[in-house]
């Protein structure tokens, strides 16, 4: 919970501050949906003999499950990094929502650069990953329905991978601090 000596704030990310950051990271996750969820849907069908259509009727029941798997995913998402802030802290992390993102967070803690990168990449891997496996193994019916999700998942991780590339720019013994809006970056001068 205690910085230790001899560090000084290196750069930081403040999504409260900075609305256009905001704004372009959601633009290009827009862009990363779109293309995710194409490459996957193709993944699928060329991973999965048979599955040859895949169009289908769009009902209200099927929207209102498109929104509860949406609602679904991004709360699984904040979950896996709450999972490893607590993980590396043995605290409870802090949760937020604002209009254009969501956020998980553990303000009194300084994670060294590998704990808080494991922590930033952690849903996009996890979801990732059982979301390809999935692609696989599940009903040929549920392809598309996974292909979104995983899309969504990959595009809600956009701001996940704006903060690790700003992370790798640290030395090896840097420390980050996320309050769930700012990441604040400290390193020894």
């Amino acid at each position: 919970m205690t910085l230790p000596e001899g560090y000084v704030q290196s750069g930081e990310i403040n999504l409260k501050k900075d609305k256009r950051l905001v704004v372009l990271l959601n633009i290009l996750a827009l862009f990363v949906f779109v293309l995710v969820f194409y490459l996957l849907s193709m993944i699928g069908t060329l991973a999965r003999f048979g599955l040859t259509n895949i169009s289908g009727i769009i009902s209200l029941g099927t929207v209102a499950i498109l929104v509860g798997l949406t609602i679904g995913i991004l709360l699984i998402h904040e979950l896996i990094h709450g999972f490893f802030f607590w993980m590396f802290s043995r605290s409870r992390p802090v949760f937020g929502l604002r209009p254009l993102y969501a956020y998980a967070g553990a303000p009194a803690w300084f994670f060294p650069k590998r704990q808080f990168a494991i922590t930033a990449l952690g849903p996009l891997v996890v979801i990732g990953v059982a979301g390809l496996l999935l692609l696989l193994l599940a009903p040929l019916s549920w392809i598309l329905t996974i292909a979104f999700l995983v899309a969504l998942n990959t595009s809600g991780a956009v701001g996940d991978l704006f903060v690790f590339i700003r992370l790798l720019k640290c030395s090896p013994t840097s420390f980050a601090n996320d309050t769930g809006e700012i990441v604040t970056f400290f390193e020894r001068p």
